[in-house]
């Protein structure tokens, strides 16, 4: 719906006023109705029929099954991240030492061992000095650590997390989300690099794994991102069709809605999924809640969409925005409350 327009409204004729007052009541009724549904809806899953369901929220999945239908082609990039908890500096420290002009077999025999701070010390030595005339100089050390740094960024595709532990973890480690029960397998992955960053809700110095997908097959993708599009700058016949539109777009929010960790919270949306499953399809797409116009997919099969390399991102800050404090007073404006 259009913002509200005190303007505009006062320059409507008594009975346009009294149409337009009208048709806001019985749109803020839809709101209403569509706000319980989905709420019965998520109740009646959480402590009456857990694995099945007569609710209009059903039918609307089902309804929309056409509009909501788009194929995803082969090669089609995605992304998924962690955040990095364990940074192994040993093929850094090997192209340092190469550099150096160590041979294959002292290099062994270093990297045997060095612990992990004797690494970390070598490496520490970048920092560039002055001569007495002012001009930059570098030592073989420092050259050697640009060069082997240079080398581990063109030569390592995996700078964060290997593909194993970039992709979906084992059903024994599955734990619930937002599409999938304990134990079974699905994938979430983004369409752009920056939004699965967001998701993994990381804190200041963290080093994140940003992993890159692709797809090795097409594959069939409910799409509830559409009703959000859509409802933007959509105009509506009748009551009815807006309540139905307002309630597909509840379902695609359902999914965007951050849930702090409530297993039980998931359970509306993982039936959903299982829905979405069964109707032939590989998996959804979903706004995200933590990235305005990020895009979130979960894949049933993760096997559709193989890692090909990662980076490693360190983040240095967070920036939150917030709206004006709203006030809203009744009455005209020299009324002393």
């Amino acid at each position: 719906m259009e913002e509200f327009n005190m303007d505009e409204f006062n320059n409507l004729s008594a009975d346009d006023q009294w149409l337009f007052l009208t048709m806001l009541l019985l749109l803020s009724e839809a709101d209403k109705k569509t706000d319980a549904q989905i709420q019965q809806f998520e109740n009646d899953l959480i402590y009456k029929n857990r694995f099945s369901s007569k609710s209009a929220v059903v039918d609307e999945i089902h309804s929309h099954k056409k509009e909501s239908t788009i194929i995803v082609p082969t090669g089609k990039t995605y992304y998924r991240a962690r955040v990095f908890k364990d940074f192994s500096i040993d093929k850094l420290v090997k192209y340092y030492l190469q550099e150096l002009g160590k041979t294959d077999e002292q290099i062994k025999e270093i990297l045997k061992t060095w612990n992990k701070p004797q690494k970390v010390n070598a490496l520490s030595n970048a920092q560039f000095f002055a001569s007495n005339d002012g001009q930059r100089k570098y030592s073989t050390e420092q050259i050697a650590i640009r060069n082997a740094q240079l080398k581990w960024r063109k030569s390592v595709k995996y700078k964060g997390y290997g593909a194993r532990d970039s992709t979906a973890p084992e059903p024994d480690q599955v734990k619930n989300g937002r599409a999938n029960p304990d134990h079974i397998r699905y994938l979430y992955v983004c369409e752009d690099q920056d939004t699965p960053v967001y998701e993994v809700r990381p804190i200041i110095g963290d080093k994140v794994s940003v992993a890159r997908f692709r797809l090795v097959k097409d594959v069939k993708l409910y799409d509830l991102t559409l009703p959000k599009q859509s409802l933007e700058n959509q105009s509506f016949e009748s009551v009815e069709q807006y309540a139905s539109s307002k309630l597909f777009g509840a379902i695609g929010a359902m999914f965007s809605r951050p849930f702090n960790g409530d297993p039980a919270k998931y359970i509306a949306t993982q039936f959903l999924a299982e829905e979405v499953k069964n109707m032939g399809f590989d998996g959804l797409r979903f706004n995200s809640s933590l990235n305005t116009g990020g895009i979130n997919v979960v894949l049933f099969d993760p096997d559709v969409c193989k890692a090909v390399s990662s980076e490693l991102v360190e983040i240095h800050g967070i920036h939150i925005e917030m709206d004006a404090a709203q006030i809203y007073k009744i009455g005209s404006s020299d009324q002393k409350t």
